[in-house]
């Protein structure tokens, strides 16, 4: 699938991927759509948001990557992203460090890992002004720590700080372009 990237976000609670990724995605660069078992919440919508599916409905060798929070089984499935890479030239998803992994393995030459950078203080802040409850903070805070999520995967093509989201949209379009230049 020559010319054809998957950017892939990653970055703890807080970072600003999904953000970022609603920005890719009004600039239209579309959005992988992941499968998961929990029921939608309020405002969410199947085929939008993610698809809700029940664990019986799943095979395992349908998914690129998948992970289990909360007891709910969270993946992207191999058709979501074939289907995408036929339509459009860029598309995103926000995974975590394992799903980046997994798509740089079934997708070495398509998959482009930005990690969004934040410190412990910033993403606590960040999660307090969005409405998280404390012990939720607190849980995500030491999940972060237990798991490296605050540092860069070694799958990383780049490393943001999310400070503004139009700087960081654009230095991610743009280094995207640039291997894009340089592949042709």
């Amino acid at each position: 699938m020559s010319g054809k990237r998957i950017i892939v976000l990653v970055g703890p609670s807080g970072s600003g991927k999904t953000t970022l990724g609603e920005e890719l995605s009004k600039k239209g660069y579309p959005k992988l759509v992941t499968t998961t078992t929990r029921q939608p919440r309020k405002g969410e919508t199947d085929g939008i948001d993610y698809y809700f599916r029940s664990a019986e409905d799943l095979d395992p060798d349908d998914f690129v990557e998948q992970t289990v929070y909360n007891d709910r089984l969270y993946g992207l499935t191999k058709a979501e992203v074939r289907e995408a890479l036929i339509h459009h030239p860029l598309v995103h998803v926000s995974l975590d460090r394992n799903g980046a992994k997994a798509m740089k393995a079934v997708y070495p030459e398509e998959t482009f890992v930005v990690f969004v950078y934040v410190s412990e203080e910033e993403m606590e802040k960040r999660m307090k002004a969005r409405g998280d409850k404390e012990n939720k903070i607190a849980e995500r805070i030491r999940f972060s720590q237990s798991t490296d999520e605050l540092k860069p995967p070694e799958e990383a093509d780049l490393v943001i700080e999310n400070k503004t989201v139009e700087d960081s949209v654009e230095r991610i379009v743009n280094a995207v372009a640039e291997i894009n230049q340089k592949t042709e």
